[in-house]
């Protein structure tokens, strides 16, 4: 079972937000679109990955990794 950040926030259905205020340096929210079920499957990588792209400079509204993230 993943290790989803108790900071995420339900948008919708199958869109999941993590605030700026989780990792420091995040530019904008980082969003995952998936299923419940698929997000408690997603290995803990991809939340550090997808806050990661967060950071990222000149990066624009959202972070967004769809339901087939992974890491590695």
């Amino acid at each position: 079972m993943s290790e989803i950040p108790k900071e995420i926030k339900k948008i919708n259905e199958v869109t999941w937000e993590i605030p700026t205020s989780y990792k420091q340096g995040m530019n904008v929210p980082a969003r995952i679109i998936a299923t419940k079920s698929l997000l408690d499957a997603m290995d803990p990588g991809v939340f550090n990955q997808v806050t990661n792209v967060a950071m990222l400079p000149g990066i624009v509204k959202y972070s967004i990794c769809h339901a087939d993230g992974h890491w590695g």
